[in-house]
């Protein structure tokens, strides 16, 4: 193994800045190893090194082998002692060793002999630098979370991570990591996945206090990590130890403190598109929270406690009525308190159980009142969206012996999903007064759909780890069993759409009524297994190679609990070579390969392999059936033929799914340079590049069905494949195995049709992603502390990934990108999440010993703009409306409409402790957010060609166009009190 030399003053907090840490496992432990060496150079075997875990006083003993090593795997991360000791040498101490989360510290333990005066060492020797990891990202821990001013959620702590960036804000406040969309990320907490599997955006959300580190990984995964092509946020909890600890922190954000946006105002009419001005927003968190042992180094425990508060209010666009100026205004509240707890039983010194459990359940409470030329009606409807769920995992670590370590881990994570209201008996109902105005809902109903709906992930791993000569090898198996139960319907089961034909001037101001009928759900379970291996081999003094190979299968199953998807044997290699340069451990170069496949979404179950009801039928308007609930007669004559997206009959596997189609993975190379400047400084260049190898997507079939039909004597079918008959599951691009019941002459029997790409006539899916990071570290030293990055990156191609933010789509993998050949005509160009330069500064400095100021700067520059309209050849194409990259009718590509502005924001923030005595510690604190209140546009509308357009063909422009549709958060302020005792 390698002989590390290190320098005393590079401190173990060097990596509460970030430094980037050798990915273990999907958990939070952390390891010591090293080597024992005689002053004088020599190797010593049989020397007895000891560790103590200073809060909990966990210890463990080991002795050098005949190179010189000793290792301790899967430690609480933390901070310790060691010793090393040995007959004729003097007793070594190293102390306040810190272990971080999936890190491994390296130390050199040097012994002198007994006739030389004694040698003790009381500082760290953690390097800057980790010479065995090919890996790449940053670790954040509480302590700096305690000096920088970072808004309190896993975004905000992921976009301190170069290669970052802030996604749509259509999917809520999440990250896109690597030039992947944001539904291609993975959430753990102290092991156990919380990704909303259902469509890879986001996850559950627990109380933020409850964290004590966060390591957020950007690339070079190693082999136990799988079914991400973006990042991996994994989170720590807090822990009990030997001194019993309590205490009380309150947070509130003031609306009186809050700036407001701005707002998006028609040209045309003057009216607001998005209304800013009646925003308001007071948040209040609060927890109380104690640790300790209930038994001394033995039985400890955490338990924290969160009620909160958010009220807010905002409100819709406005619209043109005959009544005045019609617009909603919004109410939202949500009192749920969260909580969570933590046990750790140390059971041995080498046998530890981990048992975490926390609940996320919310309700929030939405009200909606109508407003008439600002006037609020007296009335309103209340509807309410039940989120979270409990959540729990119990880990098992045991140390077999020096050379053998297992560990295995159970776990449940549950999520509501669920929009009800008492109104929801009564039908949806919207009038529209003209064919370029809004669609104005009635009073009646409070939620356009009801879901009722849960989901449900059990999750299963072993790992183990084996130590053999130069070779730390770890291997496992990761199994989960994924639930999603749903049924969608339009309140009271049928939505009335009441509305002017006035493109017949003998129509004008006569009401017709589209009835929908929507419904769709079931139970859908998905399995998802793989195996895996990764070997970190320790070449020689100065290289190592990061092996690793992982094999993953997914299953999806339909409602009728059939397979609808299986995907198996997906290989994964992973590779990466590390070259400690001078030997010294103060600089390396390193370079990795990586593949990741990414499963099948829920989603797609549930919409696709769903029996799914989707009919609108056409009515002249003959008087209300209830006046009172807007309910029509259906009795008048029909005005146009029923439209039957689907008919309550689910296809079978074989109709839906190409028996050709390959996994969803992408491919990354990564290539870097670090080195230590001095004791406290380093500095890093990474190139990284990715690319989206291989889409899964729905595309529509039916004019290369029409063609093969014809060429294999089944005659024209085209009255029944009419452009939007039969959608597939497939690798866009590619040729396709495909079966139908619907040829003429085959009485319902399945025949499989072999479906070239050119007759399908759909581009291969494109994504990729080319960056250049720079980035400078300097550890906290007592007095402060530096944080600096600048990246260069260029995301580009045809496809996001899993989500669309062009049209704020998250149905994974069932986008309408590539619904329709036509719909990709200009798709090639600047992705949504393209950003092409940032700069990321964060740090702090400790003006007195109590008193601390921290800051927080981000800039980057604006995100590709387009223009969407009708397609001007394209029947198929058009029925989508304003979806083709086309504008005017002219081909307008993919971001070819300029960028939105480069923005910057500046958040500061001033900490005081306060000393009361009696080990209790109150500290208050202020944090402002963009300080400067910049509120420059970072989304705008993009719908070019107006849908209300009489003539799809000779488009109007919409008036919308162009508008803002998001800010920058705006200034806001936010008081803290922490009291522990």
């Amino acid at each position: 193994m390698l002989q590390y030399k290190r320098s005393a003053a590079a401190l173990a907090v060097a990596l509460s800045l970030g430094v980037a840490t050798p990915a273990l496992a999907n958990d939070t432990n952390g390891a010591i190893q090293g080597s024992a060496i005689e002053i004088g150079g020599e190797i010593l075997s049989g020397v007895t090194v000891t560790i103590k875990n200073v809060d909990t006083g966990l210890t463990r003993t080991a002795t050098t082998d005949a190179n010189g090593n000793f290792r301790f795997p899967l430690l609480p991360p933390g901070t310790y002692n060691v010793v090393a000791e040995k007959d004729g040498f003097r007793e070594t101490i190293q102390e306040n060793v810190r272990v971080s989360i999936s890190g491994k510290t390296n130390l050199d333990m040097k012994l002198s002999s007994t006739d030389v005066e004694r040698i003790e060492v009381t500082g760290s020797t953690i390097a800057m630098v980790d010479v065995t990891s090919s890996s790449t990202g940053i670790v954040v821990d509480a302590v700096t979370l305690d000096r920088v001013p970072v808004p309190r959620n896993l975004t905000s702590v992921a976009l301190l991570a170069p290669g970052t960036t802030q996604g749509d804000s259509a999917f809520g406040n999440l990250p896109s990591i690597g030039g992947a969309s944001v539904g291609e990320n993975a959430y753990y907490i102290n092991g156990l996945n919380i990704t909303n599997f259902r469509t890879g955006v986001g996850s559950s959300n627990p109380p933020f206090d409850m964290y004590e580190t966060f390591e957020v990984k950007t690339g070079g995964y190693s082999a136990e990590y799988g079914r991400v092509t973006g990042g991996v946020i994994n989170a720590k909890t807090k822990s009990g130890s030997n001194e019993f600890k309590a205490g009380v922190n309150v947070y509130w954000e003031p609306d009186a403190l809050r700036e407001q946006r701005n707002s998006s105002r028609r040209t045309t009419d003057g009216l607001y598109r998005i209304d800013n001005t009646q925003d308001e927003a007071d948040v209040f968190d609060a927890n109380i929270w104690a640790s300790g042992a209930l038994i001394e180094d033995k039985l400890f425990f955490y338990a924290l406690f969160n009620p909160r508060s958010t009220e807010q209010t905002y409100a819709g666009s406005q619209t043109s009525t005959t009544g005045g100026v019609f617009q909603n205004v919004y109410e939202e509240t949500d009192d749920d308190a969260f909580w969570v707890a933590k046990i750790d039983w140390y059971v041995t010194e080498n046998n530890i159980l981990e048992v975490t459990a926390f609940s996320d359940e919310a309700s929030t409470e939405i009200r909606r009142y109508d407003s008439t030329d600002g006037a609020l009606s007296d009335t309103f409807t209340t509807s309410y969206e039940d989120e979270g769920g409990l959540n729990y995992t119990a880990k098992w670590t045991s140390i077999i012996n020096d050379d053998f370590s297992i560990s295995a881990q159970y776990g449940v994570n549950q999520t509501d999903r669920t929009t009800r209201s008492s109104l929801d008996a009564n039908p949806a109902v919207y009038f529209r007064y003209d064919s370029t105005g809004s669609f104005i809902p009635t009073s009646t109903f409070a939620n356009f759909s009801v879901d009722q709906g849960d989901d449900e992930r059990e999750v299963f791993r072993i790992d183990a780890d084996w130590y053999l000569d130069d070779h730390s090898i770890r291997f496992g198996i990761d199994s989960e069993k994924l639930t999603a139960s749903n049924v969608t319907i339009n309140s009271g089961g049928a939505y009335y759409l009441y509305y002017v034909d006035d493109s017949d001037p003998a129509n004008e101001e006569i009401y017709q009524v589209r009835h929908r009928t929507y419904e769709v759900g079931g139970d859908f379970e998905s399995e998802n297994f793989a195996y895996y291996i990764q070997d970190q081999w320790q070449v020689t003094d100065n290289l190592v190679i990061n092996m690793g190979v992982r094999n993953d299968s997914f299953e999806n199953f339909n409602a009728n609990g059939d397979t609808f998807v299986k995907l198996d044997n997906q290989w994964a290699l992973r590779l990466g070579a590390v070259w400690d340069i001078n030997g010294d451990g103060e600089s390396k170069a390193w370079a990795s390969y990586g593949r990741y496949y990414l499963p099948v979404a829920a989603n797609t179950n549930i919409r696709l392999a769903g029996a799914e009801t989707y009919i609108q039928e056409y009515y002249e308007f003959e008087g209300y059936a209830d006046e009172s609930l807007f309910i029509p007669n259906l009795t008048g004559a029909q005005t146009q033929p029923d439209d039957v997206f689907a008919n309550g009959e689910a296809k079978s596997p074989e109709e839906l799914v190409d028996k050709n189609m390959d996994s969803m993975y992408s491919d990354e190379f990564i290539a870097g340079y670090q080195f230590q400047l001095t004791d406290e400084w380093s500095m890093a260049i990474q190139g990284t590049y990715r690319e989206l190898a291989t889409t899964i997507e729905d595309v529509a079939i039916d004019a290369a069905v029409i063609d093969w039909a014809e060429e294999n004597g089944y005659g024209d079918v085209s009255d029944i494949w009419t452009g939007f008959h039969q959608y597939v599951l497939t690798n866009p691009g590619s040729d396709m195995v495909i079966g139908t019941t619907e040829l003429p002459g085959t009485d319902g029997e399945l025949v499989y049709m072999d479906l070239s790409a050119e007759q399908l006539g759909y581009p291969e899916s494109v994504r990729k992603y080319a960056a250049v990071d720079f980035t400078w570290e300097r550890a906290w030293d007592g007095v402060w502390m530096l944080n600096a990055a600048y990246t260069w990156s260029h995301s580009w191609g045809n496809n996001e990934g899993y989500v669309r933010s062009d049209n704020g789509q998250d149905d994974a993998g069932l986008t309408t990108l590539f619904d329709q050949p036509g719909l990709l005509d200009g798709a090639y160009g600047d992705l949504p999440n393209d950003r092409r330069h940032q700069v990321k500064l964060y740090g702090a400095y400790a003006v007195t010993e109590d008193l601390t100021l921290g800051a927080n700067f981000q800039f980057w520059t604006g995100r590709p703009i387009n223009a969407f309209g009708y397609h001007p050849t394209d029947i198929f194409a058009q029925a989508y409306d304003s979806e083709s990259f086309y504008a005017g009718g002219e081909l307008a590509p993919r971001g070819s409409r300029g960028r939105t502005s480069s923005y910057y924001s500046l958040d500061l923030s001033a900490s005081y402790n306060i000393d009361i005595g009696d080990d209790q510690t109150l500290i208050v604190r202020a944090d402002i957010f963009n300080v400067l209140n910049n509120d420059k546009v970072t989304e705008v509308y993009e719908i070019y060609d107006d849908e209300s357009s009489l003539d799809p063909l000779n488009p109007d422009v919409d008036p919308n166009y162009g508008l803002p549709t998001a800010w920058q958060t705006p200034r806001y302020v936010r008081f803290s009190v922490n009291y522990t005792f």
